[in-house]
């Protein structure tokens, strides 16, 4: 299936943005970056829900990564998979990483990203992450 560029470079700006904002710790820059409703579907099938922005989606990333050292992540690889006008898939290839560089672990994401009243945003998420 191809997938329009056009719409490509917009969701890649978005994960980037998202990135970048967890990286900072900035919680409302991340924030930012999701549409809502949100989801995510955790490596175990647990899903997390986000009816709205009020949720600290930061914090609770926090708690997941604090007990493996998690410091910063870095993307590996995207690639949109499927592209509409408003829509798109885009699988997301990135490793977690401590302070001092050292790997905890190379993971894969699909991101599910809208536009939502002229807001492109991440409105969910499936990997093998935590």
């Amino acid at each position: 299936m191809e997938t329009d560029h056009h719409i490509s470079e917009k969701v890649y700006a978005v994960v980037e943005r998202y990135f970048a904002a967890l990286n900072a710790g900035n919680a409302d820059a991340v924030t930012d970056t999701l549409n809502f409703p949100h989801f995510r579907i955790g490596s175990t099938g647990n899903v997390t829900h986000y009816p709205d922005g009020k949720s600290d989606h930061l914090n609770n990333f926090r708690n997941r990564t604090s007990a493996d050292g998690w410091h910063h992540s870095v993307i590996d690889k995207m690639e949109a998979t499927f592209t509409l006008p408003s829509k798109a898939h885009v699988n997301v290839y990135f490793r977690r990483l401590r302070e001092d560089g050292t790997e905890i672990g190379s993971y894969f994401s699909l991101y599910v990203i809208t536009e939502i009243d002229d807001h492109w945003g991440i409105q969910g998420g499936s990997g093998n992450g935590s």
